[in-house]
């Protein structure tokens, strides 16, 4: 199985690969025990994930194509997912706990969940009036879907530069990945 580091060093080699100047505003990774400190009872995967990168430098003038890690959506620091959580109501049965990875300007988002004693239970993504939700069954898995939706051109740049979804393509990679035994 692929480590978060490993998964998040290939989106990071399929925007290189497609020029995105995104790669160059990755902020620089958090030490694993101030995110302990922060998240006590994280799961060795949320650690791992702030270590690679705490957020995106956001820069004068940037447009969320520029900053986007996947088409919309931006990687977000501990503190801005720990703000993020404080401030959104989440339904949950009250012993998960969950935080943000990836946030839209419209407040969609990609987050992990988990239980203090059962470690990482899945990562959903929020779509706000999206009648079902995305599941994942872990970290890995989701960051699996991304590099190939990259790699099978799901997740392209368009004919205008942007950062562009093809939803039907990156639902049968979503499926080839996540629903495979």
């Amino acid at each position: 199985m692929a480590t978060v580091t490993e998964g998040l060093d290939g989106v990071r080699r399929e925007l290189d690969r497609l020029d995105r100047g995104v790669v160059h505003l990755f902020e620089p990774g958090l030490d694993p025990a101030a995110v302990r400190a922060r998240l006590q009872d994280a799961p060795d995967e949320v650690v791992e994930w702030f270590a690679w990168a705490d957020g995106t430098r956001a820069e004068e003038d940037q447009t969320v194509d520029e900053a986007s890690f996947i088409p919309g959506y931006v990687l977000i620091s501990l503190d801005e997912a720990v703000e993020f959580r404080d401030e959104v109501e989440v339904e949950s049965d009250g012993d998960e706990e969950w935080l943000p990875l990836l946030v839209s300007p419209a407040g969609d988002f990609y987050a992990v969940a988990w239980t203090a004693d059962e470690g990482v239970v899945q990562v959903w993504s929020y779509v706000d009036g999206a009648s079902d939700q995305t599941d994942y069954p872990d970290m890995e898995r989701m960051l699996r879907t991304f590099v190939e939706s990259y790699r099978t051109g799901a997740f392209e740049v368009d004919d205008e530069g942007f950062l562009d979804m093809h939803p039907e393509l990156a639902d049968r990679v979503y499926e080839a990945v996540n629903r495979a035994s």
